[in-house]
């Protein structure tokens, strides 16, 4: 499916489900309650490769105002909607969750006085290793409660339980910008070797600035698409030194035809840098490789002759900052210079390794996709898998716990890759 036109239908969805559980001519002026959600069937993604068992959904009940009193609120299986749910969502081939795989026995909320909402309720799905995936399960669950109505069309909740894909959930860069704090990180400074590495899908290339950023450090080691002298959708890495001494600055780039990219498409991108040698991967295929460890010639201070700009280790560890009044250039994803170089499109599975990857590890099977534990170790500085689906902070899942922090919530996608 075209990937923009999904990704509308989705925003479409969640947008009817809040119109839905908030008004209506019938609903205007009466204070009920409903599960407060943007969508009311709830994906349950089982990640059977890594053999998950158990996994945890919850949800929350709310009300437009607040009561004088306490609200009691329980849950308990629908299994009289199951029909209701196979019409309506056109899932004739959806088997019901047998009991064994979901209790909802004494789970309850309350909506206490004055207040508006409830806190999480917590489901727990269980003997997930045992179901046939060859087939969907669905498990309607419905509120009840005293001393309030409850608004019958946001009242059941179907939680669709299924096999995951490799990747499900993915985030939107347009805008946005996104950076770890690592401030002056020995790890990260002065990497003579590195790979960076992500999934990336791109929605336009025709920004105001012809360049779209994936990441890095704006004149130093920067991952980007398009450039003034490039068409816009080539991807392209871009060296800079600047030489304090002189105050000039040295620029080189490793760029292919062979790495331009079409919109509402997945690429898997890999770039290894080897003491100034850069080589490109897209969909795990050597695309060009350039030797980047001379940058060009400079004058010696003290002979006057020339001499060769090295460049043959990356430094990453600069504070994070707003780069403003001289402020140095520091660690972005999805963001450098000025907004209108963010990305514009979505990102997932996000790397950085101090060691070059062999093609053959890049090209290991899932490896695109997603890494297991016996894949991380002291060499993999950075995982950011995008995969959190709710706020702007995302998780770092190497050993060195150095998370991302998004300026403005994310807009996330769910996905089925590959």
């Amino acid at each position: 499916m075209n990937m923009k036109f999904y990704n509308k239908i989705t925003i479409a969805l969640a947008s009817l489900a809040v119109l839905v559980s908030c008004t209506g001519q019938d609903d205007t002026f009466e204070n009920k309650l409903f599960i407060n959600a943007e969508n009311f069937r709830n994906e349950v993604r089982v990640a059977t490769d890594e053999g998950v068992k158990e996994l945890t959904k919850s949800i929350t009940v709310a009300m437009a105002q607040p009561m004088a009193q306490d609200i009691n609120v329980t849950l308990r299986r629908a299994d009289e909607l199951f029909d209701t749910y196979r019409e309506a969502y056109y899932h004739e081939d959806a088997v019901l969750l047998p009991a064994d795989y979901c209790d909802l026995s004494g789970l309850s909320a309350v909506v206490k006085a004055g207040d508006v909402s409830s806190e999480n309720i917590d489901l727990m799905f269980k003997n997930l290793d045992k179901l046939d995936y060859s087939k969907e399960y669905v498990l309607p669950v419905t509120i009840e409660a005293e001393g309030v109505a409850v608004l019958e069309r946001a009242k059941t909740m179907y939680f669709v339980i299924k096999e995951a894909s490799l990747v499900n959930i993915v985030a939107e860069m347009k805008g946005n910008r996104a950076w770890p704090i690592w401030d002056n990180w020995e790890k990260v400074a002065n990497l003579e070797q590195l790979t960076m590495e992500c999934m990336i899908n791109c929605h336009a290339f025709n920004n105001e600035s012809s360049i779209l950023t994936v990441m890095g450090v704006e004149d130093h080691f920067l991952v980007r698409i398009g450039d003034v002298t490039i068409p816009t959708n080539q991807i392209q890495i871009a060296l800079a030194y600047k030489d304090a001494v002189n105050g000039s600055t040295y620029r080189f780039s490793v760029t292919d035809p062979s790495l331009q990219l079409r919109t509402d498409r997945w690429y898997h991108l890999a770039v290894t840098f080897d003491q100034g040698y850069v080589k490109v991967y897209l969909d795990g295929r050597l695309k060009v490789e350039k030797d980047g460890s001379v940058l060009g010639q400079r004058p010696n201070t003290e002979t006057g002759e020339s001499e060769d700009v090295i460049f043959t280790s990356v430094n990453f560890s600069a504070p994070h900052s707003d780069e403003s009044d001289g402020k140095p250039r520091c660690f972005w994803v999805g963001y450098s210079y000025d907004l209108n170089r963010s990305l514009d499109g979505m990102i997932a599975e996000a790397r950085l390794w101090d060691r070059v990857l062999t093609p053959e590890e890049i090209n290991a099977p899932n490896h695109f996709y997603k890494l297991y534990p016996e894949d991380i170790d002291e060499s993999l500085l950075a995982y950011w898998k995008f995969n959190e689906g709710t706020g702007k902070a995302v998780k770092d899942w190497s050993l060195y716990g150095k998370d991302l922090e998004a300026e403005n919530t994310l807009i996330w996608y769910p996905v089925q890759l590959p």
